[in-house]
């Protein structure tokens, strides 16, 4: 091992993405990934078809090991970092083996958010954040009767319907009103919930945990409350999807500028020479991700810091967030509320899932929101991007791009 190495700390989405923007011709004689987990990379974002047995590892892990000698990169799995020496340049792992480099990225994730309530420690209450979650889950199965899904953002939805597939009984709590709040409004998310109850998912909003109640080492219920009272739903096991908490201790604690993550700026670079941060564990403008659509501008731009090439910069964008429910479609662009200064369009049949709608602001797009038929979303995103004013197919923009096209005619 030379001082030309690149070292990443963490072997996640955020660290593969990297490792494919820089490609073979990268400047380094050696990259180092250091993983904590003891399997190779896989997909996160398809942890729910493998939950749902739709899947398989194997099926999720996108590289073997001739592609990453062919990119000069060598990964040591179950390879916790315990300290980075900035000064010195070195990485220590959790087994005392030392590693110098010349330029280090930490793409240390995040870890799910538990709350602090009697019982969450228990080894049945997990997040679904990782294959390890995923696995625990899969040991319960044989005598899983009833399990609950605390959050019902994208992740504890997805958990849900996974789960179900499985043949367990699932109770989905939110403490929100409207499922996905920060992705839905009131109708999407009553066509969502129709969706779920259809498949056999009991959904209560408006409902908190309050305890985790146990039996001996088991779990037998989950104590919850909401405006009615109080009531425990029977539950071996409990999953929780209430938001996620950035990994910045190590870099905390390595002298690295930290807030609610560690800190970048628009070229993914801490407040530390030759350190740079990406993805969930990173902090930009005040900002956090938990979503992979920014992760991939942020590898794009980190990938040319490294490589020396164009100067690019990290800016904030509107994605587009997807789900799929069992056959149902949803896709959320922007803001999804008219507020002042805006309006809506709409259209919806909820006898058949079907709604969209079109947020503007001066005639010009600046939310969508597609619910059962999502063909047209992406042309809305385009619209969206491009900032058209659809003033000339206003009428007709609700009935997608082919009609309006054929309208021009």
């Amino acid at each position: 091992m030379t001082d030309n190495t690149l070292i990443i700390i963490g072997n996640g989405m955020a660290a593969n993405r990297v490792l494919e923007e820089l490609g073979t011709g990268h400047p380094y004689d050696e990259i180092l990934v250091l993983g904590d987990e003891n399997i190779p990379h896989y997909n996160r974002i398809m942890l729910s078809p493998l939950l749902a047995d739709e899947t398989t590892l194997e099926a999720i892990t996108p590289h073997d090991d001739s592609w990453y000698s062919e990119h000069k990169v060598r990964i040591l799995l179950g390879s916790g970092v315990a300290s980075v020496d900035k000064e010195r340049r070195v990485v220590t792992t959790s087994q005392g083996e030392s590693y110098p480099y010349r330029d280090l990225v930490f793409a240390t994730g995040s870890r799910s958010f538990i709350p602090d309530i009697p019982g969450k420690d228990h080894p049945a209450v997990i997040g679904f954040r990782t294959m390890s979650d995923v696995d625990t889950m899969l040991e319960h199965l044989p005598s899983l009767r009833q399990a609950t899904v605390i959050g019902a953002g994208l992740l504890g939805v997805e958990a849900a319907v996974g789960l179900k597939l499985r043949g367990v009984e699932v109770t989905l709590l939110h403490r929100n009103p409207v499922l996905m709040n920060r992705q839905l409004d009131q109708v999407a998310s009553g066509i969502l919930e129709n969706a779920l109850a259809a498949r056999g998912i009991e959904v209560r909003t408006g409902t908190s945990p309050s305890e985790i109640i146990t039996e001996g080492d088991q779990i037998s219920a989950v104590r919850v409350s909401n405006a009615e009272g109080t009531s425990d739903i029977p539950s071996q096991l409990v999953v929780f999807a209430t938001g996620i908490t950035p990994n910045k201790e190590l870099a905390e604690q390595a002298g690295v500028r930290t807030h609610r993550g560690i800190q970048v700026d628009n070229q993914m670079h801490t407040s530390v020479h030759n350190v740079y941060a990406i993805g969930e564990c990173c902090e930009f403008e005040g900002q956090t991700y938990g979503l992979v659509a920014p992760i991939w501008d942020q590898a794009k731009v980190l990938a040319d810091r490294l490589k020396k090439s164009a100067k690019t910069t990290y800016c904030e964008r509107t994605h587009l967030t997807k789900l799929k429910v069992s056959g149902l479609d949803v896709h959320s662009i922007g803001e999804f509320d008219a507020t002042e200064n805006c309006e809506s369009l709409a259209m919806e049949d909820l006898d058949t899932g079907f709604y969209r709608k079109l947020v503007l602001r001066g005639n010009r797009i600046i939310g969508v929101l597609c619910v059962g038929d999502v063909a047209d979303s992406h042309w809305y995103y385009e619209l969206m991007q491009a900032n058209t004013d659809i003033s000339p197919f206003r009428e007709s923009v609700l009935m997608g791009k082919a009609f309006c096209e054929l309208g021009d005619q």
